[in-house]
Formats: C-alpha cells, sequence, structure tokens
C-alpha cells in the first residue's frame, strides 16, 4: 500500500513562512523589537568636524553628548508612546543607541556645540589650527675678535 501525497501541508507552511516575513509572525502579531540606530554623517574641514545625526521625534532631554578623555560619545533612546493594548505589525525601531568617536589631537575641547532643529542633531567640534611650517633665517655667526688686556687675540 501506498501512502498518498499530499501537497496542503507544504502549501499552508510556505504560506506561513510569508506572512511571517511580512508581519513578524503568522497572520499579523507585532513583529520582533528593532534597535534604534541613527543614520549618522561626519564631516570634517580645517575650522571645525561636524556630526549631523538623524533623530526624528527626538526631544532635547532624550539625547546626552558627553566628551571624555578625548571621546566624544552621543546618546539618546527612543520609547515607544502607545499604551500595552495596542498591536503594531509594522512599526519605528524603538531603544537606546550610543555612538562614539575618538576626536583627533586637532580638536579644541573647549569649543563644542550642540542644537536640534527638525528632527536633526547637529554637533560641531571646533579644531586648533595646525601649526604651519615655516622657514627659519640662517644667520652668519659672528666672530669675535675681541683682544685680551694685554693685547692678544683670543
Amino acid at each position: 500500500m501506498t501512502a498518498a501525497w499530499s501537497s496542503f501541508p507544504m502549501l499552508d507552511r510556505l504560506l506561513d513562512d510569508v506572512m511571517t516575513g511580512v508581519a513578524g509572525t503568522s497572520f499579523g502579531a507585532a513583529s520582533p523589537v528593532r534597535s534604534f540606530s541613527p543614520a549618522m554623517d561626519v564631516r570634517a574641514n580645517e575650522d571645525e568636524i561636524v556630526f549631523v545625526a538623524d533623530v526624528p521625534g527626538f526631544n532635547r532631554e532624550d539625547i546626552e553628548i558627553t566628551l571624555d578623555d578625548g571621546t566624544l560619545t552621543i546618546k539618546g533612546q527612543r520609547r515607544y508612546e502607545g499604551n500595552g493594548k495596542d498591536k503594531v505589525w509594522l512599526g519605528r525601531s524603538y531603544g537606546a543607541f550610543t555612538r562614539s568617536f575618538t576626536l583627533p589631537d586637532t580638536a579644541d575641547p573647549e569649543r563644542l556645540s550642540a542644537e536640534l532643529a527638525d528632527g536633526v542633531l547637529t554637533v560641531r567640534v571646533a579644531q586648533q589650527p595646525k601649526a604651519k611650517p615655516r622657514r627659519i633665517a640662517i644667520t652668519p655667526r659672528q666672530l669675535s675678535h675681541a683682544k685680551d688686556e694685554d693685547g692678544s687675540s683670543k
């Protein structure tokens, strides 16, 4: 006796896999929590180093910027604002992030500024001017022809 082959269980598993990929788990349960990491640019020129981070929905209180021993650290957290009864199918990312950058020796730790406008955080670190090479003139050595008290040359 041969067993009858049925394609329905395989089709059912395939449909579950597709729905899991779209909605997190089968048929619309909440997707797994994704961590938040803002997109960030770092630019530098002779005058300053500029860090620009996309942090939409953040308030100043949600972000902490520190400078410790030449390392600039930007921390923040996006918290979920809904209640625990909400079902989220496709949502934004939430959670804490930390980004750290080692500043070059030319960075001036006393001249830092930060601003948050329209969901964009901009941190500026001034650079100290680099010492420019300069030419040192060589002056001829003056030979002394001073005479001792007895009239002889030294």
